[in-house]
């Protein structure tokens, strides 16, 4: 039987007992109302009607009496009072002769009807007759005793019927119940039966195909299902072990296959001469290449199946690889396709330094469906020869810069005395060439400088003194050099300091420096008559110092690269000739040095705002790393 006929089937049988159920139920309700209904037509109108006939009977009698008395009564109301009264009577007997029903109360009943026809022939000749006295004591008034006693005793009788009827009635509500109640009890077992038998022959089969389902997926392919039943399942049941026989066949065959291929893969992953360490979703390392496991200084087997975190407490190249892990995902900084650079510093035993740039993937399933993340891809490549040609570089910056400095200072104190009217007077001409070449040599010593400061940051040779300071203070203190071109270029100046903001613990003179940085650009892209608004405000945990122009803004693209060494961006199609780009750089790295964060936000025709944040506890170190700028080139 198929399984939409099972169930069709349960449920019919739950409805065709239902519909009994119902039905005896309404056929002794019915069978207690006629009852109820007999009761109340054939017995409760008769005594009803009999104890109207007895109080019109008293009635009578006694109206009777009053026209016998003499002159004290109205004989006209008393008369018609007496006819009122018949008419009653009249009507009640009606309905007790209608309403009789064995055969004692009809006999009673016709008794009555004779005795009051005599009775009602005698009140006629009270009216007319001379001596109305006799005839009322020695005939009326004994016939109206008789009707009397006669109708009692019809009520006593119809009392008698009304009992038997009502326990009549009680033994039909009570046997009624009673087959109700069995009726009831053998639909619900039925019912019962039938919940627990369908579902069960329904779902033992499907029970048992899950079952082998869960086997297979575990790898146990020999598994084959019966089905005695003609349903839909017996068709599945077969379609599993024609699949099962398949799964079989493709292990047979293929198993070796995918070994040898997972050998392959597995060997030239392990090749690469780059580290490489695979990770899974729960952090646990399920594959390590010879270069990886050379840098960490385990084998193999200490390492594959073993979650990172836990292994990075006592090693250091994986507690720098879990912490920077760790701050990827609190922070979300991914770049595209879940990928993220950073650089790793190893001392080796011979007390020489290697330097690995740290390439972490986070991969996620191809299903498009549902993008799952199943773990991450850690690459550790060599780029000590890059890193010392650098250091080269940087060396070179240094050593030249620091050489041009002496000969641009002395051309910078030749061209003032040049202009010094104490050692003769310049002609026009003279004195505008003079200061063309004094503005391109303070030009040239501002890039020098700069190469400088940026070679002191790169080889870490800038230490912080840090200090308490308030940031009112501070930005004032910053303010104080650059007040005077605010004031040559008319920029409206507008302090916006919040309340309540804590002291932080910085160098000040660091600090003031980026601020006059960002300042001197405020003032470089504000129109004359601007404003530029200084701002302070504490956050949660941290200090946030703002600086804020109206001028042309940056472009989205720019804003990616603002930070970068050597990034001259084009206002209004012209590029800044006063330095080499590496302010903003260089600020960076003060501002990472105390631990904190710079950035930008602006719109292209509206203006940009810089600000950066100092957490208000000091930070562990107070040296500028080594390799911190290169995290950013």
């Amino acid at each position: 039987m198929k399984i939409k006929t099972q169930i069709f089937s349960g449920f019919l049988l739950i409805l065709l007992l239902t519909l009994v159920l119902a039905g005896v139920t309404i056929y002794y309700l019915s069978n207690l109302g006629n009852a109820s209904n007999k009761i109340l037509e054939d017995n409760y109108r008769s005594i009803k009607a009999s104890e109207r006939m007895v109080v019109s009977l008293a009635k009578m009698d006694q109206i009777l009496s009053k026209i016998c008395l003499g002159s004290n009564y109205n004989d006209s109301t008393l008369t018609a009072i007496l006819e009122n009264e018949r008419n009653i009577l009249e009507t009640n007997l009606v309905v007790c002769l209608n309403n009789a029903g064995n055969e004692a109360e009809k006999d009673l009943a016709s008794q009555i009807e004779g005795e009051y026809v005599k009775y009602k022939s005698n009140l006629s000749t009270f009216r007319n007759t001379t001596d109305p006295v006799g005839l009322y004591f020695t005939v009326l008034q004994r016939q109206n005793e008789t009707i009397r006693e006669n109708t009692v005793q019809l009520a006593a009788i119809n009392h008698q019927d009304l009992t038997a009827k009502d326990e009549f009635a009680q033994s039909l509500y009570f046997r009624s119940k009673i087959y109700v109640f069995l009726i009831m009890t053998l639909v619900l077992l039925i019912v019962g039966w039938a919940v627990y038998q369908v579902p069960h022959e329904i779902a033992k089969p499907i029970s048992d195909i899950t079952e082998k389902i869960r086997r297979i997926s575990q790898g146990e392919y020999q598994q084959q299902i019966t089905v005695q039943s003609q349903s839909e399942l017996r068709e599945l049941a077969r379609a599993f072990n024609v699949m099962s026989i398949k799964l079989q066949e493709f292990e047979k065959l293929g198993i070796e296959k995918v070994q040898a291929q997972k050998s392959r893969m597995e060997s030239i992953i392990k090749s690469i001469h780059d580290g490489l360490i695979i990770l899974d979703e729960k952090g646990e390392i399920i594959l390590v290449n010879s270069t990886a496991q050379h840098l960490i200084n385990l084998p193999e087997q200490k390492l594959i199946g073993h979650k990172m975190e836990k292994l990075s407490h006592n090693n250091d190249v994986l507690g720098e690889i879990s912490t920077t892990l760790i701050d990827q995902e609190k922070s979300q900084e991914w770049g595209q396709n879940g990928q993220r650079h950073g650089f790793l510093k190893i001392v080796n035993n011979d007390e020489k330094s290697s330097f690995f740039a740290k390439d972490i993937v986070k991969v996620y399933s191809s299903d498009e469906t549902e993008r799952k993340f199943i773990g991450h891809i850690i690459t550790l490549k060599d780029i000590t020869s890059f890193k010392e040609s650098d250091e080269a570089k940087t060396n070179f910056i240094a050593v030249v810069s620091h050489e041009l400095k002496t000969p641009l200072s002395a051309l910078n104190m030749s061209l003032m005395l040049l202009r010094d009217k104490r050692f003769g007077e310049l002609n026009e001409e003279q004195s505008k060439i003079a200061t063309s070449m004094k503005r391109e040599v303070q030009r040239l010593v501002n890039m020098v400088t700069e190469l400088l400061d940026l070679s002191k940051v790169e080889n870490g040779k800038i230490s912080l003194d840090e200090r308490p300071v308030s940031p009112e203070i501070l930005v004032d203190y910053a303010l104080a050099p650059v007040e005077a071109k605010f004031n040559d270029k008319g920029i409206e100046i507008v302090k916006d300091f919040g309340s309540g903001i804590p002291e932080v613990y910085v160098d000040p003179e660091k600090i003031s420096w980026v601020l006059i940085n960002l300042m001197t650009n405020a003032i470089r892209y504000s129109q004359e008559g601007g404003q530029v608004i200084l701002s302070t405000r504490k956050l949660e945990h941290e200090v946030e110092f703002g600086v804020e122009d109206f001028g042309p803004g940056i472009a989205q693209g720019d804003i990616k690269r603002i930070f970068n060494k050597f990034v001259q961006l084009q206002v209004n199609g012209k590029k800044n000739k006063n330095g080499l780009g590496l302010g903003l750089a260089i600020s960076k790295e003060v501002v990472d040095a105390h631990g904190g964060e710079i950035a930008v936000t602006s719109k292209p025709g509206q203006g940009s705002r810089f600000y950066f944040r100092i957490p208000i506890e000091p930070v562990a170190e107070a040296i500028v790393p080594e390799n911190s700028l290169h995290s950013n080139a």
